[in-house]
This record gives C-alpha cells, sequence and structure tokens, in this order.
C-alpha cells in the first residue's frame, strides 16, 4: 500500500496463495480437484466503496482421476495426478465495513499437465464466485492522485534456455525437450510491454513420432518467431504470445501457437519462469526457464 506499489499501476496490488477445491460433476471419469496457487491481484479504486480487481493464478492441482488404461480410459483431459493449474479472474469488491467486503467475481479456470503425459486435453471451465473478504486489521487506503505515466519506457533484451521431461500417448517412455530464444521486451505504458522473440526447440518426442510412427527421416528441430505483449509487475513479468514456425518440416502441428509464462526476476541481470505452449486448446509442452537479460536501455 505504499507509494511504490502505487505506482506500479496506479493501484494497490494485493499478493498471496489460493487454496481451492472442485468437483467436476464427473466422480468416474474426471474426478476431484485440488488446487494450491499464487496470485498477484491489482486493486483498483481501493478506496471507495466499490472497488474492481484483476487476478492472475498460477500453480498446482491434484486431481483423483487421471487416465487409465485399465480403469479410466474414457478421461483424455489428464492423465497424471499432479497438474498445473491458471486461473484468471475478474471481480467486483463492496466494502460493508472496515473490516468485511463481499465480492462478485467471473472466473476463467484450466488444469493440464501441459504436454508432461498423454492424453493432456485440459480441463478449461468458466466458474462464478460470490464471497467474503474479512481483514483482521484494516488500513486505509490512501486516495493518491493518478498520474500518467513519466518513467522511462524500458527496453529489455533476454537470452534464455528451457527444459523439461514430456510423455507422449504412444510410447512409455519419457523424452527430453530443450529450447533457447532470445527476444526484445519494449515498455509502452506503466504496466504494459510488447515483445518480439526467436526460440528454437529441439523435441525428443517428435524425432520419435517422426523415426516410429511416420518412418521419416524429417528433421525435427523446430523454429518460430513470436509477437506478444507483457504485463510488468515488478519482478514479475505475465506473458502472453503467438508464434509462427519458419522452420517445420515435420508439419505435425499447426503452424501457429501460443504460450503463456510466468518470469520472476532474480536480480536486474537473472531470471527464471515457467512456460505452457500450445497448439489451439491442446498444451504441447511446459518448460522450465532460466534466462539473463543482458542490456537495458532508456527508450521514448
Amino acid at each position: 500500500m505504499d507509494k511504490k506499489s502505487w505506482d506500479l499501476c496506479n493501484c494497490y496490488p494485493r499478493v498471496g496463495l489460493l487454496l481451492s477445491f472442485f468437483d467436476f460433476d464427473n466422480k468416474k471419469i474426471l474426478g476431484y480437484g485440488f488446487n494450491l496457487a499464487g496470485f498477484a491481484e491489482p486493486f483498483f479504486r481501493s478506496h471507495k466503496k466499490m472497488s474492481v480487481s484483476l487476478r492472475t493464478v498460477a500453480g498446482l492441482s491434484l486431481d483423483t482421476r487421471p487416465y487409465d488404461e485399465v480403469s479410466n480410459p474414457e478421461n483424455l483431459s489428464y492423465s497424471f495426478p499432479l497438474n498445473g493449474y491458471l486461473q484468471l479472474n475478474l471481480a467486483l469488491h463492496y466494502r460493508l465495513s472496515e473490516k468485511i467486503t463481499v465480492n462478485l467475481a467471473a472466473n476463467y479456470n484450466h488444469i493440464s499437465n501441459g504436454g508432461f503425459r498423454e492424453p493432456n486435453k485440459g480441463i478449461n471451465y468458466p466458474t462464478a464466485a460470490l464471497g467474503l473478504d474479512y481483514t483482521f486489521k484494516p488500513r486505509p487506503f490512501e486516495d493518491r492522485m493518478k498520474q500518467k505515466y513519466q518513467g522511462s519506457k524500458k527496453r529489455r533484451f533476454d537470452l534464455a534456455i528451457a527444459s523439461f521431461p514430456k510423455r507422449i500417448f504412444a510410447s512409455p517412455a519419457y523424452f527430453a525437450i530443450f529450447g533457447v530464444s532470445a527476444g526484445v521486451s519494449q515498455q509502452v505504458g506503466r504496466m504494459n510491454a510488447l515483445t518480439l522473440d526467436a526460440e528454437w526447440i529441439w523435441d525428443g518426442s517428435l524425432k520419435w513420432r517422426m523415426e516410429n510412427q511416420f518412418d521419416s527421416d524429417k528433421d525435427y528441430q523446430r523454429g518460430a518467431l513470436l509477437v506478444g505483449h507483457e504485463f510488468l509487475m515488478g519482478r514479475f513479468t505475465f506473458s502472453q504470445k503467438a508464434g509462427i514456425y519458419f522452420y517445420d518440416h515435420t508439419h505435425y502441428n499447426d503452424p501457429v501457437y501460443q504460450r503463456y509464462g510466468v518470469n520472476f526476476h532474480i536480480s536486474e541481470r537473472l531470471f527464471t519462469g515457467i512456460h505452457l505452449k500450445a497448439h489451439r486448446h491442446v498444451a504441447d509442452l511446459i518448460e522450465m526457464r532460466l534466462g539473463w537479460t543482458f542490456k537495458r536501455s532508456d527508450n521514448m
């Protein structure tokens, strides 16, 4: 609630942990989901009785009925008991008293293992929520003046390596995924940046498919260009990007895809993150990234 936090977004951001339970209304096939996740939630008009927040959530989901070829062959949504959990939440808040606030929210939820093991079509489900916030020790929100962003709009250059294992439905083995990427991020506002990236991916599962399913010696490596957007939240960046392959001899997937990621900047130069790559509604792979920001300059 200090001025530094306010200056991030002309708002007061809240961070925390979320614990939730979902009954997927299909006990036999889908079972139940238990979610543990972290979130960042900017609040706008916090000093008013009525306020608005936008929450982004990322974490893990423990799901009780994964695919099994004998006991549960109909579950094509997830095949591993531990999956990734993402949520986007838009909420209205009305303060009844200093300590109690009622809220109404719309959520979009996603569960999948990011291609770690097939089948993995994922579960995408919207929800509505009605709830109460109770604040044990209320502190007044200062009504600070909104100011047009006057700070420097930074340009950031990133290099990163990425890796994670992947298992496909056709093989019991796990395959190594390895990738390298280079990109530039240009800040265009207080919280927003536009991005341009190039990446090269070695997908061991795709090599196996070419050799064993298609009897082909086509090169399994793929290169792509991506354009996208970042939310800048202090040490965190939340990215949404669209990519198109410029090098892909396999043509196994669609030529375009999406990538969603969260990076945490450990220092001015070093960052780490988790990224999900998907073709349309089907997750292709999940990556753990380690990167280096090697130059920053003020522009515009």
